[in-house]
């Protein structure tokens, strides 16, 4: 297991000036910690019969909103707007208060919740539940920045693995790097996250703010997906007023540019590169659609990971890491050992050699997982996921895990894998080239 060390970012804010500036009735306070811990300490000042009790007027767990009645502002109503911070990468608290002489008391009442929150652990931080042991965090060391800037395999691969964990704490420090340096992949990943609210409020607007960004980006294959997301917003109204012509303009252009989601869509009024949290698509109701001809077949509308266990297309592989996140990890495993059969795809054989190594779905089988490490260094890519196979299997020959350790091989491999980008792989050179005691801290 890795950890994943942050770093103090300083960033410039991206987002237009707060409405909720302060003034005599109003407040906002910046936090280190995700918004979704601040709002786990609303909730539980809610459930406290103390002195921070409040009764609820208005509570959006959706949205981390709320309007209270704190039994300490005698009568005055208290509003509270819980929202992550592009800046610091972590929570930008607001309140306002319905009159002026409650002001100090609301202030005190958010002072203490935010002193509730900043005591409150990260959720399954690591993989190691709440209370890990002391063996536990030791063993779980790598440090890798909290940034957006080395290779786009690795990135992904670091947001899933922190995301399946549950440490938003870190995830949203390396997606505060991803607005700084207008990072396509991240800014997408990061609308992903205010659509299924990973750490973050369930917000449209927010969604539709972080594709515009990324609409704009030097990265065509991420730009192309923005506006494919955006255009599929403007249609049905997600987080934006609709506007069909707009969009239909939008999805014309991609199709002629033969982006393949874009031609479905024209041709059947919907797509499945964006899915409703019910892993639906989203469609017009038969009243609203406006498609010409709109097919019968529903037998490959259901987009959740269960419809592509058995098919035979290649785009079933994203859809493993869907089905293990869930924690179906036979289900997972099929799909992950058809994409080697069939396509000897390198994103499944990382994702398996994991799966392996862990004994999630299957037996533990370390051997295994490092011949499929070896098969993926192998692979003739020299970027993405075939990089990363080849810096994986350099630190099981280092380490000797699953496999003879063999220093030579290792640096071999490593050396492949930092030729190709990879920082990870140079600092693992670094330290086996130190000496054999610093191995074992390799990983």
């Amino acid at each position: 297991m890795r950890r994943f060390v942050t770093t103090a970012l300083f960033l410039t804010a991206f987002a237009a000036p707060s409405a909720w500036a302060a003034d005599g009735t109003s407040g906002e306070q910046l936090l280190p910690m995700p918004p979704e811990r601040v709002w786990r300490a609303v909730q539980q000042a809610l459930a406290d019969r103390g002195a921070d009790h409040a009764e609820v007027l208005v509570l959006d767990g959706a949205r981390y909103e709320a309007r209270l009645r704190p039994e300490a502002l005698a009568g005055a109503d208290l509003r509270l707007d819980v929202d992550w911070d592009t800046r610091t990468g972590g929570t930008r608290l607001r309140w306002s208060a319905t009159a002026p002489e409650a002001q100090a008391h609301a202030a005190a009442w958010v002072q203490r919740l935010a002193e509730r929150a900043g005591r409150l652990r990260a959720s399954n931080q690591l993989c190691r539940g709440p209370h890990p042991t002391a063996e536990e965090i030791e063993a779980a060391q790598i440090e890798i920045p909290a940034s957006c800037e080395y290779s786009t395999g690795h990135f992904s691969t670091a947001l899933f693995e922190l995301e399946k964990c549950g440490d938003f704490d870190t995830a949203l420090q390396i997606m505060a790097d991803c607005v700084k340096r207008r990072h396509a992949g991240g800014l997408i990943r990061l609308s992903q996250y205010f659509d299924l609210g990973y750490g973050v409020p369930k917000r449209p607007e927010r969604v539709v703010e972080f594709l515009r960004l990324a609409m704009d980006s030097d990265n065509e294959g991420y730009a192309r997906l923005a506006r494919l997301h955006y255009a599929t917003a403007l249609h049905f109204g997600l987080g934006v007023a609709p506007d069909r012509a707009a969009a239909r303009r939008l999805f014309e252009d991609l199709a002629r540019e033969g982006q393949a989601d874009a031609q479905e869509f024209l041709r059947l009024g919907h797509h499945g590169a964006w899915l409703r949290p019910d892993g639906q698509r989203f469609r017009d109701t038969p009243a609203a659609s406006s498609a010409a001809a709109v097919s019968r077949d529903d037998s490959g509308n259901d987009m959740s990971y269960g419809a592509f266990v058995n098919s035979d297309k290649r785009i079933k592989c994203l859809y493993g890491y869907a089905a293990d996140k869930t924690g179906d990890h036979a289900a997972a495993v099929r799909i992950f050992e058809d994409c080697i059969s069939r396509w000897n795809d390198p994103y499944s054989i990382i994702w398996l050699s994991h799966l392996l190594e862990n004994g999630h779905g299957v037996p533990r089988d370390l051997p295994r997982a490092v011949q499929l490490l070896r098969r993926g260094a192998e692979h003739p890519d020299t970027s993405g996921y075939a990089t990363l196979a080849r810096y994986h299997y350099g630190m099981a020959l280092a380490q000797g895990q699953g496999v003879p350790a063999d220093p030579e091989q290792a640096r071999h491999w490593l050396r492949r894998a930092a030729q190709e980008g990879l920082g990870e792989a140079r600092e693992a050179l670094a330290r086996l080239d130190a000496g054999p005691d610093n191995r074992a801290h390799a990983r």
